[in-house]
């Protein structure tokens, strides 16, 4: 097995390149070479990219000069995944500013409520939702974006309510080692709403992907790396070397993602 799908990929800040007036093309050149190689070395046929400027500085500078780095029109099976806050719904017409983001190769949205202060349901961010769910376009989160006072007390209840108001947008949460250990808090929001994905990236105890692939079954794993935050090779050793069948190993590594990215409505 070696098609791979991978939905937590970073470009740091220190890579994206700033054109050379006198040749602007080569700082795109290096980057998506450097990026190609890679995506071949560690056998992933699709990605998505986000940006660590957009998360750390300013949610749409990152996002702008991700999209001007040309990666999605010179990588085949690159997209983008850019991070999003309630902002965005005042400053733009939400629904063409996903149709506009859709043509320029984005398949994704990240939110991160703690880090750039928002609450998950904040008004403006229902109406995000709202027209996300309409288009089926998939959200990103990360658990402890929930944590909202700092001592693992996970806000579930909105995310709860998150759900059940959107169920046709599907959700992927992102959880460290260390989160993976307040499963009691998303088990049961996995057992109630389908629409609830598991990013695997850091699933990394023993027989951890085996055991919830067991209790949940495999359609609702999703891949990722999350680099440069882990090393290159160790998520998809973990999938290749994982005790679940062949069928469920292909789910994970490709195809529950490719699904939600098809199922994607754009008028």
């Amino acid at each position: 097995m070696t098609d791979f799908f991978d939905v937590n990929y970073w470009l740091g800040n220190d890579e994206h390149y700033t054109p050379d007036p006198e040749n602007s093309s080569q700082g795109e050149k290096d980057l998506v070479k450097k990026v190609k190689k890679n995506l071949d070395d560690n056998y992933i046929n699709k990605c998505i990219i986000s940006s660590k400027l957009a998360l750390g500085y300013d949610w749409k500078t990152g996002n702008d000069r991700l999209l001007d780095t040309g990666l999605s029109e010179n990588i085949e099976g690159m997209y983008y995944g850019l991070v999003l806050n309630p902002d965005a719904y005042f400053r733009y017409d939400f629904d063409n500013y996903i149709k506009d983001a859709y043509k320029k190769g984005v398949r994704l949205f990240r939110i991160y409520p703690r880090s750039q202060l928002f609450y998950l349901n904040d008004y403006y961010m229902k109406g995000i939702y709202r027209v996300l769910s309409e288009k089926k376009f998939p959200v990103m989160l990360d658990l402890k974006q929930l944590d909202i006072t700092g001592n693992k007390y996970f806000d579930i209840d909105v995310l709860e309510k998150v759900l059940q108001e959107n169920t046709d947008m599907p959700l992927i949460l992102e959880t460290t080692l260390k989160q993976c250990m307040f499963s009691r808090f998303y088990f049961p929001l996995l057992e109630r709403f389908k629409n609830l994905y598991l990013e695997v990236s850091s699933l990394l105890l023993y027989d951890q992907i085996e055991h919830y692939v067991e209790k949940f079954g495999s359609e609702r794993r999703i891949f990722g790396r999350n680099h440069p935050n882990l090393p290159l090779e160790i998520n998809t050793a973990r999938i290749i070397l994982s005790d679940i069948s062949d069928a469920d190993k292909e789910n994970i590594a490709y195809k529950n993602l490719d699904k939600i990215m098809g199922g994607i409505k754009i008028g």
